[in-house]
């Protein structure tokens, strides 16, 4: 299968996701939930896979979403929406890439995120999907706090 977003590659047992983004950080767009999930259900289907790894390529693990591709897409398909906002759309696209991280979760093989550099908003969600995480020692993972305005570090 080929992926815009990431790279799957088996090596011996060894399923490896890489988020391949590097020059946005590995910011998430609207093509990258369905693709872990696509990746994750070939590791799980493939019996030579014993183990998932997730990590990220470049200085970062994951930087959140790319708020300025979300800005900048033009079109039916932008994870944005007119005025006036409904919340149920909202809801919906969150939901939709929400149930694709949790293929990690779910998976019937156990999934280890290495995270590097920032795990960051929607970073931090995809890699509390998995069973384990490794952190580097200066790797920094974080969320927004709703109303506050900051960020709190986990």
């Amino acid at each position: 299968m080929q992926f815009e977003t990431l790279i799957y590659r088996r090596e011996g047992r060894v399923a490896r996701i890489t988020l391949n983004r590097p020059e946005r950080l590995n910011a998430i767009t609207l093509a990258m939930p369905g693709e872990i999930r696509s990746a994750v259900e070939e590791a799980n289907q493939d019996d030579n896979v014993h183990v998932i790894l997730l990590d990220g390529a470049g200085r970062a693990f994951c930087s959140g979403y790319d708020l300025k591709a979300y800005a900048e897409a033009t079109g039916h398909e932008t994870g944005t929406q007119e005025m006036p906002w409904d919340p149920f759309l909202d809801f919906q696209l969150m939901d939709h890439n929400t149930q694709c991280f949790l293929s990690l979760w779910r998976s019937y093989k156990p999934t280890v995120c290495k995270i590097h550099g920032y795990a960051l908003a929607g970073g931090s969600d995809i890699a509390l999907c998995c069973d384990l995480i490794v952190m580097a020692e200066d790797a920094k993972i974080a969320i927004r706090r709703h109303g506050s305005g900051g960020a709190r570090r986990r």
